[in-house]
């Protein structure tokens, strides 16, 4: 039979609740303690009180770029210590402007393809080559009509920014 803890060692284990992590036989035993001891229930309280302060009250910020590489390194280091391999070091990829503007092009030739693919091995449509060529020109006139409405929107942006501009400049000095 397991021994069960004292008062005091449950106690201890209070701040770790408050936390969340504990588990198993510890967790079950603190779980009934609490229950049954009002001092232990508002220790637990005022714990769970501070640690939500504390991350109320902690700013989000983003880690510089030096020093998120080192600390990659270093989780990247300690993942590779115990594999076969070295551990690479990943850089942030930057990928050049007309990868963004033709990927989701190439993702959609590449579904068309491999459904042409398909339909010619397994089920061969009569106008196959029709509906590929059908559906090729509304994937085109889809992207001409997509880079339209991205250009009227840009030249409103534009047209909205020097508004805003001519306004600011118009204001007089309340003196």
């Amino acid at each position: 039979m397991k021994d069960s803890l004292t008062h005091d060692q449950l106690e201890q284990l209070l701040p770790a609740a408050a936390l969340e992590i504990l588990e198993g036989d510890e967790l079950l035993d603190l779980t009934v303690h609490v229950r049954e001891c009002a001092e232990c229930e508002r220790l637990l309280e005022s714990y769970r009180e501070v640690l939500a302060g504390w991350a109320m009250g902690l700013r989000e910020r983003a880690f510089e770029p030096a020093r998120s590489a080192r600390v990659r390194g270093r989780l990247l280091a300690r993942l590779g210590s115990g594999a076969s391999h070295p551990a690479v070091e990943i850089r942030p990829r930057r990928s050049p402007g007309w990868v963004e503007r033709w990927s989701g092009w190439a993702v959609a030739a590449a579904m068309a393809g491999v459904l042409l693919v398909h339909h010619s091995v397994h089920r061969p449509v009569a106008y196959g080559w029709l509906v590929a060529g059908v559906l090729v020109l509304v994937l085109l006139a889809l992207g001409v009509y997509a880079r339209i409405q991205r250009a009227r929107v840009q030249a409103l942006e534009e047209r909205l920014r020097s508004l805003a501009d001519r306004d600011d400049r118009t204001e007089l000095p309340l003196h």
